[in-house]
């Protein structure tokens, strides 16, 4: 008899504990939910950031408010996010630079595999190389030839130390046996502003954001990182084509929240996130800008970037990357 009772009691202890997540869960969102974006406004990953965060909005009928936070190589705003309640009204958009800044930096203020609950891996681009039209360079033979003459003086622009195409540049530098000048911005937008100016000769962007410039003649296309042509670019060939086989370089994008937040409001945000990202007038807009829409469950996103945080250590041996 005592063993009975002790045993009702566990499950009643049992369900009363579960029963605030459950409820939390069913209420969420009850106020306005802040998504930080690690870089400045008029980059590929805060368009795409404000773009899912009003369909987001509309399904869950409250407000989402995009918070921009650069600086750092992207680390000031991720610490933002990892330092949050984790309730779920802060979450975090991620890119390359959150899986390489762990090899690159001794001193992050967080745990990049701790501190966060992958939500889903939205979205990712391909790498473009550009130059300013008035370098004499059209092809990437071209590029490497006039690196070669002039060691250390052809520059590149990047998004910032320990960004994606920070870590493109070092790459290029290895396979091709040049030296150039890496010169790190605070986002792509000022990275792109002054290679339009001719601050820079040429960067690795991402696609949706230089192919107005492509087609207007302000940017010189030299090759894009992909297996094939893209059908918004096709007269750019690949870097295969253009003789450097097994290159590969990307910008990837997804969303975390702080380690912490309840399982079931991560899910819930995990397949609102999907259902956007399927939904044929998303996809079709983030195809025009050269962007692949995915939409995974936290538990692929989670492999994805240990994944890429592997990846990136092997690329920053390889390339004599560092945080600059």
């Amino acid at each position: 008899m005592r063993m009975k009772i002790l045993r009702t009691a566990l499950i009643a202890f049992t369900s009363l504990m579960l029963a605030p997540a459950s409820s939390f869960a069913q209420a969420y969102p009850s106020k306005p939910i802040t998504i930080v974006v690690p870089f400045p406004a008029g980059g590929t990953l805060d368009n795409l950031a404000r773009t899912l965060s009003q369909k987001l909005g509309d399904n869950l009928k409250q407000s989402v408010i995009v918070d921009n936070k650069p600086g750092g190589g992207t680390m000031i705003g991720t610490e933002r996010v990892a330092r949050a309640q984790p309730d779920g009204y802060v979450l975090g958009m991620v890119a390359n630079s959150f899986a390489i800044n762990p090899s690159l930096h001794t001193d992050l203020r967080y745990d990049t595999e701790k501190d966060f609950a992958p939500v889903s891996y939205l979205a990712y681009t391909p790498h473009i190389l550009v130059a300013n039209p008035d370098v004499p360079v059209k092809t990437l033979q071209d590029v490497i030839a006039r690196a070669k003459a002039q060691p250390g003086k052809v520059t590149f622009g990047s998004f910032g130390s320990g960004t994606s195409s920070h870590i493109a540049i070092e790459m290029l530098k290895k396979q091709a046996d040049i030296d150039v000048l890496h010169i790190p911005y605070k986002g792509q937008a000022a990275a792109l502003t002054d290679l339009l100016g001719g601050h820079v000769d040429m960067m690795f962007a991402n696609v949706p954001d230089v192919l107005p410039h492509i087609a207007s003649g302000k940017l010189r296309a030299i090759a894009v990182v992909n297996d094939q042509r893209l059908n918004t670019a096709p007269d750019v060939p690949t870097f295969k084509e253009a003789g450097l086989d097994g290159f590969k370089s990307n910008s990837w994008y997804g969303l975390v929240a702080p380690a912490g937040t309840p399982d079931e409001v991560v899910k819930k945000l995990s397949v609102e996130f999907t259902r956007i990202l399927a939904l044929p007038d998303v996809r079709a807009q983030l195809a025009e800008q050269g962007l692949v829409p995915l939409g995974t469950t936290p538990e692929e996103f989670s492999r994805h970037i240990k994944a890429e945080i592997a990846n990136a250590s092997e690329m920053v041996k390889k390339s004599g990357a560092t945080a600059q």
